[in-house]
């Protein structure tokens, strides 16, 4: 369940005011529909938007982004640094959006270089912190993007990143990994790196009522998939079932409180420094 708000999207370049907008209100609807129970992802964003929070105050100094797609938290992280600067990958903007080489001056301050997460364009010890939202499930080598990481850092700088551990296919054909609590630690360690904080995000409540939504999503309200992975909502459907999808989602997220279970979880949000 990964969130549906690390890349660029039409809707939210609108949102955004780097595409006109002819139709305001229906943008203002889906706008709230996406942030309440009735969307399938309305568990994962909120629980990604906690791990976000958590990982903000550890940021300092000058940032880097990577894979910063639509830099939706940037207002979280702009009052702790001293630089925010925004690392995207552009075979991934170009398969889900192609349109978005046409607005390229309209997307400056979002993205402020194009360029690998495998092989930075940047010099060596650059940034005091990296970061990485949902980015090494789609790298075809973490450990390279890791190695590039702890290059750019300087000694005694933080990564922070979230991973997912219960998700669909998604971004596709970029969607390589998934990650668990020891394999998050062997990568950090194998590149330098000490583990702070690792923490779920959610528990098998929160996994099983994701799960159970796109279920509901996918059966009974969707007309197939999209070239990415994503789901192609069906117009009279959709609306019907996204009522039974807010109950299943609000029920796990009141059955949440009552299991402390992280054997199932949407994914993780790691803090780690760089050995000096």
């Amino acid at each position: 369940m990964s969130s549906p708000n690390k890349n660029p999207t039409p809707q939210a370049l609108k949102q955004r005011g780097l595409i006109p907008d002819r139709s305001p209100w229906k943008a203002r609807l889906n706008a709230w529909r996406k942030q309440s129970p009735l969307n399938a992802y309305w568990i994962e964003t909120v629980w990604l938007r906690r791990a976000v929070e958590f990982l903000a105050p550890h940021a300092s100094g000058d940032l880097l982004d990577v894979g910063v797609g639509e830099r939706p938290y940037a207002e979280l992280f702009g009052p702790r640094v001293r630089s925010y600067r925004g690392l995207e990958y552009p075979p991934v903007a170009d398969n889900l959006h192609p349109e978005i080489w046409g607005m390229l001056e309209r997307l400056r301050g979002v993205v402020d270089v194009f360029g690998d997460g495998q092989c930075m364009p940047f010099a060596d010890d650059s940034f005091d912190t990296v970061m990485a939202l949902e980015v090494f499930e789609h790298l075809p080598s973490p450990d390279a993007c890791m190695a590039e990481i702890g290059r750019v850092l300087r000694p005694g700088g933080r990564v922070l990143f979230t991973v997912p551990f219960v998700a669909p296919l998604h971004q596709l054909p970029f969607d390589f990994w998934r990650f668990t609590p020891s394999g998050i630690e062997a990568l950090l360690g194998q590149h330098g790196f000490e583990v702070e904080q690792l923490l779920a995000r959610g528990n098998f409540s929160s996994t099983t009522g994701a799960t159970v939504a796109h279920w509901v999503l996918r059966t009974f309200g969707s007309t197939g998939l999209h070239h990415d992975g994503s789901v192609r909502i069906s117009r009279w459907r959709g609306p019907l079932v996204s009522p039974l999808i807010a109950i299943v989602q609000l029920g796990a997220k009141l059955f949440e409180r009552f299991t402390s279970d992280e054997t199932s979880t949407l994914g993780y949000s790691v803090v780690a420094r760089r050995r000096r």
